[in-house]
């Protein structure tokens, strides 16, 4: 069997229970199995296998309350970030003047808008990586297909974003009566860098890749106490609480009463209050990575 089809075997295979996996790569190589029927023969083995997987109530449970709502919130939010900071990568990239340099408050003002960038793009990561993290926690043999659906429901996020955002617009327009504001930045996304290809590496750097890291950690398990567990879940929890309320205008679809709410500022002035307090703790991820690699160093042995 040739290299290439020996990847597609493999990657098929990823889809099964890893006992079973080894056991069918093994039967595999003994049998001496053209390419093809080796393929064929365990692509459709993880057809029979998701098929009785998706006969549960359990992996649709996870894709309707988790995967759909988390990543196309996810998306919004990515898209969010990338028009966001893209506004003042493009001041800077596409309007370079040396001149500026001899300028103390240009000094300030960069230093404050990449310090401003550094920590959305931090956020955004911290995010990703807790969903991914629920994600994993909650699959139970379902990680690969799990992680792909995300993946999928992450791309078509992307596409339908800015389709979202209008809508959004719109909707204050009509809904409450807000004026239309000038579009002062449409020189930047006449661009198609900043318009296509930059929310595509946002989303893939800032979201894809750590929200898979965060599976993968979730599958690898976590041996602590009850304590450690527990401050964990109550992370997690207003992770996703911080997630759900930066964007107001996501609860659009909730219903009229929210939507009734949301120019409000005696609704969101308290909530925005309570995110300020609990903000250091979206960042949990950082530190819970750093004691899990240090605690994994202690563990290590050494070699004399």
């Amino acid at each position: 069997m040739n290299g290439f089809w020996w990847s597609l075997v493999e990657l098929s295979s990823g889809f099964l229970a890893s006992d079973e996996r080894e056991a069918v790569l093994g039967d595999i190589l003994e049998s001496g199995d053209s390419g093809p029927r080796a393929f064929f023969g365990v692509l459709g083995l993880v057809v029979r296998r998701q098929a009785v997987a998706w006969m549960n109530w359990r992996p649709w449970a996870v894709l309707m309350a988790v995967i759909l709502p988390l990543g196309f919130l996810l998306s919004i939010v990515s898209h969010e970030t990338s028009d966001g900071s893209a506004i003042y990568i493009w001041m800077y990239a596409n309007n370079w003047d040396w001149a500026l340099t001899k300028n103390p408050g240009f000094w300030r003002f960069l230093g404050e808008t990449s310090i401003s960038i550094f920590f959305t793009y931090l956020t955004l990561g911290c995010w990703s990586w807790v969903a991914g993290f629920v994600l994993g926690s909650l699959s139970r043999g379902m990680e690969r297909v799990n992680g792909w659906l995300l993946c999928l429901i992450l791309m078509l996020g992307e596409l339908g974003a800015p389709r979202y955002f209008e809508y959004v617009i719109e909707y204050e327009h009509r809904a409450f009566g807000l004026a239309r504001l000038f579009d002062g930045n449409r020189v930047v996304f006449d661009v198609a860098f900043y318009r296509v290809l930059f929310p595509l590496i946002v989303q893939v750097v800032l979201v894809a890749l750590p929200a898979l890291w965060g599976m993968r950690r979730a599958r690898s398990g976590l041996k602590a106490g009850r304590f450690v567990h527990l401050a964990i879940a109550i992370t997690v929890i207003v992770t996703l609480l911080e997630m759900v309320t930066h964007e107001p205008s996501f609860w659009l679809f909730v219903g009229p009463r929210i939507t009734g709410l949301y120019p409000q500022p005696a609704f969101w002035n308290p909530i925005l209050h309570v995110r300020r307090l609990l903000e250091p703790i979206q960042y949990w991820p950082i530190l819970f990575l750093m004691a899990h690699a240090l605690r994994k160093r202690k563990l290590k042995p050494v070699v004399v």
